[in-house]
């Protein structure tokens, strides 16, 4: 993650990584289990890689912030799957898929930090989907200029993958529950806790 202004830049990884350890002390200090804090600390891990792939490096180009032209939106599509196949096809496909990719983790990882009902997990795959796309957007009205393509498909592709995500984790927690021995009432550590999250499910 870094912020780059000519042959400089800067790099906020620090700034990511403090703000995790912050919020996981939070989380310890409010008697939070040791192996709640661990599941979030890997969540907030992937949460920061994410943030890496979708927003960074932010470029601020001088000459665009000073032409006095109005922002160009050319890389803004708003029309839902159009997808430009006769331009390097392979290429659109990897995109695709990589897309996808990106947000099963946080569908599979969600329900180790919340308890996501089913009935809600659609409105948060878009919700996901959205979010990166609109803070893309918004950095490029700071910055004058769409240094990012805002793709409505990528709101959607990302939507896919936190519900194949969340679908995965449905299948291994009953799959878990299933070949899992229930723990006793008084015992704790991270067999407990995820049996507890498996069987919520």
């Amino acid at each position: 993650m870094s912020i780059e202004y000519g042959d400089s830049s800067i790099h906020l990884w620090p700034v990511g990584a403090g703000i995790l350890i912050v919020m996981l002390l939070i989380m310890w200090r409010r008697k939070h289990s040791l192996a709640y804090v661990l599941c979030g600390g890997i969540f907030g891990v992937y949460v920061l890689f994410t943030l890496d792939k979708t927003l960074f490096p932010i470029r601020i180009m001088d000459e665009m912030l000073h032409s006095g032209e109005p922002m160009r939106l050319w890389s803004l599509n708003l029309i839902p799957f159009n997808f430009d196949m006769t331009f390097i096809p392979h290429m659109v496909v990897r995109q695709i898929v990589l897309n996808i990719l990106l947000t099963v983790p946080f569908g599979f990882g969600i329900n180790f930090v919340a308890h996501v009902r089913a009935k809600h997990i659609l409105w948060l795959a878009l919700a996901v989907g959205l979010s990166i796309e609109t803070l893309q957007l918004m950095i490029g009205f700071l910055l004058r200029y769409l240094y990012r393509v805002v793709d409505v498909n990528d709101v959607l592709l990302n939507a896919t993958g936190v519900l194949i995500g969340y679908g995965t984790f449905q299948v291994c927690a009953r799959l878990y529950t299933r070949i899992t021995r229930k723990p006793d009432r008084n015992q704790n550590g991270l067999v407990a806790f995820l049996y507890d999250v498996a069987n919520r499910a």
